[in-house]
């Protein structure tokens, strides 16, 4: 294997995902669980040698370990000057919002700074989806503020659950979503009901109404921050909420949520250089 420029680290619930870039490009990716109890800067460092011999030396970007510093909003998504160096290992910051208190993990905000570095002028709102839905106010090139919500989280838990232990091939019925999604959007507070309701449902539709249940409810709470604004949604489910919000009338620009985690790490990459 040629040598690497830097080693991307991402650890989350999910466990721990990682990409080796060498001349600009992407030449490895691998992910690896955490094993509870294992130290996260062993787990990483070993997964990194999985990838790469052990004689080539890489910076590598952490995101998710302990020790990583935070930075108080309103602040650009990214900066140097708050990372936290370990040996070779560089732990990027978090973001913090005081109030309500939501914490922008270190991946999501390299996300937001990819999109940044790609069009560096754009104003509006950024959609990350995923278990953790994160929608990020940007103004001047500064992240000005969060909204958090678990939809995602909540959805992949109950899809597992002896409630519904759906199979995994069951698709998702996109003319019953479409038919859900307006029910919690104009009146969240028919979440649990729809919820329990989808139970009885066909695999397909129980999973549409699930997914519209969860959607219609955060984009209820998520209004000022969709309606009338500049808006792109990255990530998993970005077509899902592209939908959904297309139904109110909504324009959105869907981007890939791993490539810019990667034009993030690049761009931090680029920030550290000696």
């Amino acid at each position: 294997m040629t040598a690497a420029d830097w080693i991307g680290a991402e650890a989350g619930p999910e466990g721990l995902r990682l990409w080796v870039a060498s001349a600009g490009q992407i030449i490895a990716r691998s992910a690896a669980p955490i094993v509870p109890g294992e130290p996260p800067r062993a787990a990483l460092l070993a997964a990194a040698a999985r990838l790469l011999p052990k004689a080539v030396r890489a910076p590598i970007l952490a995101c998710g370990f302990p020790g990583a510093a935070k930075r108080a909003l309103p602040c650009a998504p990214f900066s140097p000057d708050a990372v936290v160096a370990d040996g070779g290992i560089f732990h990027l910051p978090d973001l913090l919002q005081a109030a309500p208190q939501v914490v922008v993990p270190a991946a999501a905000a390299l996300r937001l700074a990819g999109c940044l570095a790609a069009d560096p002028g754009f104003d509006g709102v950024i959609c990350l989806t995923g278990a953790e839905s994160l929608w990020a106010e940007i103004s001047a090139g500064e992240v000005v503020g969060v909204m958090a919500a678990l939809s995602g989280a909540i959805a992949e838990a109950m899809l597992a659950s002896e409630w519904f232990a759906l199979p995994s091939t069951a698709e998702t019925d996109l003319s019953a979503f479409d038919a859900d999604l307006s029910q919690t959007l104009s009146r969240p507070e028919r979440l649990a009901r729809m919820l329990a309701e989808a139970r009885a449902l066909p695999p397909a539709q129980a999973r549409a109404r699930l997914h519209a249940a969860l959607i219609g409810a955060e984009l209820a709470a998520a209004r000022p921050w969709w309606l009338g604004r500049a808006l792109r949604v990255l990530g998993p489910s970005a077509a899902l909420y592209s939908r959904a919000l297309a139904a109110q009338g909504v324009r959105t620009t869907e981007g890939d949520g791993e490539a810019a985690l990667i034009a993030g790490f690049a761009l931090a990459a680029r920030a550290l250089a000696p």
